[in-house]
Parts: C-alpha cells; sequence; structure tokens
C-alpha cells in the first residue's frame, strides 16, 4: 500500500492545476491553521480523568477496528528501548472520489505510568480525528472547487492524506516523538503534533521547565541569528518571510521536540515563517536544561 500511495501522491503533484485553484487552495490552508491556532488545546486533568481515558481510549480503539469502513489492524510495533516503548494502535487506509488516507497512529506504553499513558494515548486520538476530520472536508471542498473551476469529476485526484509518527529520543530518560499529518493538494502541507515527556516525572516537558530567565527572547534571538546565517550562505535559495508574516519571537508555548544528542529543536511549519518552497524549518538551540 505505501507503493501504492507514494505513486498516487507523484501523479497527483504531477497534475496541471489552474491558477484560480491554487489560490484558493492557499487561502484554505491559511484560513485553517487560523482556526487551528484560535481553538484551545484540550487537556485531560482533573477528578475522574485517568479511568474516562483509558475507558474512551479502549472503546475507540475496538470501535475503529470493528468498523468495515477501514482496513485496520491493531498491532504492536516496538520502536524504543526496554524501559518505554511507542505503539502502533491503529494502521489503515482509506479511498473515496475525494481522499486516499494512509496512517499509522501511536500511541505510548510500558513507561510504568498508567495515568500518563491513558491521558496521553487519549489525547492523541482526539486529536488524530480532529485533524482527520477537518482534512475529509478540506478534501470535499477541494473537489468542488476543482469542478467548479472547469475541472471533470472523473479527473480529480484523490487528496493524499498521511499520518505518521517518527521518534526524536528514548534514554530511558526522556521520550520525545512528533506525530506528521501530511495533506497533499496542488502541494504537501505537513502538521506536527509534539510530544516530549519526562518519564521519571511523567509529565509533559515545557520550553519554560528547560530553559531559565527570559527564554522566549533568548531562543528568539537564537533563531535569528541561525536565519540571518542561512540567508548569508545560500541567498539564491534562501529567504524567510521579512514583512509582517517574517519570524519575530516564539511563542509561549512553541512546538519543540528533543533530539537523540538531548539538544531542543524548535520547528516551524510550511509557510510559517518561509515560502513554501522552503518547506518547514528547524533550529536547534542552546542552553537547554534536560532532566537527567
Amino acid at each position: 500500500m505505501n507503493d501504492l500511495f507514494e505513486h498516487a501522491k507523484q501523479a497527483y503533484q504531477n497534475q496541471p492545476v489552474p491558477e484560480e485553484l491554487s489560490e484558493r487552495v492557499e487561502a484554505a490552508l491559511l484560513i485553517g491553521k487560523s482556526r487551528r491556532e484560535r481553538r484551545p488545546r484540550r487537556r485531560l486533568f482533573g477528578e475522574g480523568a485517568a479511568l474516562a481515558a483509558a475507558s474512551l481510549c479502549l472503546a475507540f480503539c475496538i470501535t475503529v477496528n470493528a468498523s468495515p469502513v477501514f482496513a485496520a489492524s491493531v498491532y504492536e510495533i516496538p520502536v524504543l528501548g526496554s524501559i518505554a516503548r511507542v505503539v502502533t494502535v491503529r494502521h489503515y487506509d482509506s479511498e473515496d472520489e475525494t481522499k486516499l488516507i494512509h496512517a499509522r497512529v501511536p500511541a505510548i506504553s510500558n513507561t510504568g505510568n498508567s495515568e500518563l499513558e491513558s491521558r496521553v494515548n487519549y489525547e492523541i486520538s482526539e486529536r488524530v480525528d480532529a485533524v482527520l476530520e477537518e482534512a475529509e472536508a478540506r478534501a470535499a471542498e477541494y473537489r468542488a472547487a476543482f469542478i467548479d473551476t472547469g475541472g471533470k469529476a472523473g479527473d480529480f485526484m484523490p487528496v493524499m492524506i498521511d499520518i505518521d509518527y517518527d521518534i526524536k529520543c528514548n534514554d530511558g530518560k526522556i521520550l520525545s516523538f512528533v506525530i506528521l499529518k501530511t495533506e497533499t493538494m496542488a502541494s504537501a502541507y505537513t502538521e506536527f503534533m509534539t510530544y516530549n515527556i519526562d518519564l521519571k516525572t511523567g509529565r509533559e516537558l515545557t520550553l519554560r521547565d528547560l530553559f531559565t530567565g527570559d527564554y522566549i527572547a533568548d531562543i528568539s534571538a537564537q533563531i535569528i541569528r541561525q536565519i540571518r546565517q542561512r540567508e548569508a550562505e545560500d541567498p539564491e535559495n534562501v529567504v524567510f518571510f521579512d514583512d509582517e508574516l517574517g519570524f519575530t519571537e516564539i511563542a509561549p508555548d512553541q512546538r519543540f521536540y528533543i533530539n537523540e544528542d538531548g539538544k531542543v529543536v524548535i520547528f516551524f511549519e510550511k509557510y510559517e515563517i518561509a515560502p513554501g518552497s522552503m518547506g518547514s524549518q528547524e533550529f536547534v538551540v542552546e542552553g537547554a536544561r534536560i532532566p537527567e
């Protein structure tokens, strides 16, 4: 199925796209991003949250695997060390006239902290479902736009929606992983969900936990220096936004991961601080106090 998905993606990206349609797609992506930024994140703390999360997560997995809509399988892949693991709890493919979905959805296990696992795993399921729902709605709108701009229904290539995850660090103390959702319409657009967990305390780490003093100013200054250095080294191909869309400082809850060297990596999605042709941008920053 992976080969089929990649072949379909290449065919889709090589398909000519009307100029008007490209503009409508870019507008839809920006609107979607704005809506996501305004939506508050759901937190599953509070009395009874762990028990409810565990029950809902179990029911969710059973429901998904019983559904005839998806060719689904539940299995475990130990991709980390013996202390903690990330396992695939949903692996399915789905195709119709608007979309082609390929998804590998993770959960954490073997951490020794059942409350942590229940909370994080339920949140992952909730967030992935919300992302899929939004992506499927955009795919339907994109097909309608394709037809409205003169395209034939039979010529429409389904939108590719790919969900996967990448383990960044697991040294027995820190578990850091990223869930990626890539949506391919006129071009590929990737969103990231990050988890940085202190396995000793069961806490999800924030930048405030890892840096002292004015961490926003410190990290922002490091990123600006790296931006200017990249522009100087390759001025023809590296161009960051300089107007109101350009980078000024990180958000207090800026997304990041911890790499295998124990370094904090700040990243920005495609279009966030640079033209789409440059893709997502990552910056390794110094000064973090990683729990030991």
